[in-house]
């Protein structure tokens, strides 16, 4: 990778560090802004990995902080405003998925960047994730042959809703775990999603007014995808999170487990370490979060689309809240 892109982030909660880990081990990558609505935070982390400068707004990051792109990891529901901020400073955006907690905010986003001649990606980081990026090669190279039907659930602890996340009653399960597997079965069947049917569950979240989970079944002209999201797994499960794809096709079936990554660790508690996102090796950060950048900078520096397309991040938004409408009014929503 040849060159050098001056990168900011906007947002320092749990994905925008990461994002700030993984941007300081990029060659390609100079870290040169962060953002946050907490000037003390931004200030810490500046410091803590050696940071130039910092911003209260991505506003004041992009026309102050002299970057080529920026990385949006606000929360869910606050990515058209630094987002379009980027964009109107002539800034390419990684933003993080969900692109848009509405359709009408996506669209805007996605209006701008294609006005612009700008990269606008969704970081739909399971695209990079190996297990993932392998059932996508074992297709593209005919050994599964054509998808037939998808099972995956993507489920987090209370833990989430509950401690991780201040701003839960502002986004879903919906849009926080099944914008990951609604992405993974558009990317393997590579159809347009034609119906959806989903139901959800309020109960124990109600007093967040959000549901406690969701089922959806997306159709395709071909085959059809089961989805399952829930955000109130005991918290003294083994890991945060629990996922798992089933892929049947037709000449072959792949089954993905991601809950346990083959390590289980025992200590105080027992628990399962997840180490393919983000690590470091040897002091130096290494995983698919990385990778998901690392290749974003590429489309920057090369001006070439990137894997995760503006159309992608779109169709995304529509199916999820074809999930929530269906969920509501009890009927399959077309698409």
């Amino acid at each position: 990778m040849a060159g050098k892109v001056k990168v900011g982030v906007v947002g320092l909660g749990n994905q925008g560090l990461a994002h700030v880990e993984a941007l300081k081990s990029i060659e390609a990558a100079e870290l040169a802004a962060v953002a946050d609505a907490d000037p003390a935070r931004a200030k810490r982390v500046a410091g803590e990995y050696k940071v130039p400068s910092t911003y209260g707004s991505a506003r004041e990051l992009c026309e102050k902080g002299g970057v080529d792109a920026v990385v949006v990891a606000t929360p869910d529901h606050l990515h058209l405003e630094p987002v379009m901020a980027a964009l109107e400073c002539g800034k390419h955006v990684l933003v993080e998925k969900p692109m848009a907690t509405r359709l009408d905010e996506a669209e805007r986003m996605a209006a701008e960047a294609r006005r612009r001649g700008l990269i606008l990606m969704v970081n739909f980081e399971n695209r990079f994730n190996p297990p993932f990026a392998h059932v996508k090669e074992l297709l593209r190279r005919g050994e599964l042959g054509s998808p037939l039907h998808m099972y995956a659930r993507l489920s987090d602890t209370l833990y989430v809703p509950r401690r991780m996340l201040s701003w839960a009653s502002k986004t879903s399960v919906a849009f926080f775990l099944m914008s990951h597997t609604a992405d993974l079965a558009r990317w393997y069947f590579e159809q347009p999603v034609r119906e959806v049917y989903a139901v959800s569950l309020t109960k124990v979240l109600s007093d967040l007014g959000t549901p406690d989970a969701y089922a959806a079944t997306l159709k395709f002209d071909e085959g059809f995808a089961l989805l399952e999201s829930s955000w109130v797994l005991p918290e003294s499960s083994p890991s945060i999170f629990d996922f798992k794809l089933e892929l049947v096709c037709t000449e072959g079936a792949v089954h993905v487990d991601t809950e346990k990554e083959a390590l289980a660790v025992a200590t105080r508690s027992y628990g399962y370490p997840h180490l393919a996102k983000l690590h470091r090796v040897h002091g130096l950060s290494a995983g698919f979060l990385r990778e998901a950048d690392s290749h974003f900078l590429q489309c920057v520096l090369d001006r070439s689309e990137p894997v995760v397309t503006v159309e992608d991040g779109l169709e995304n938004i529509r199916i999820i809240e074809a999930v929530i409408r269906s969920s509501i009014e009890g009927r399959p929503v077309r698409l």
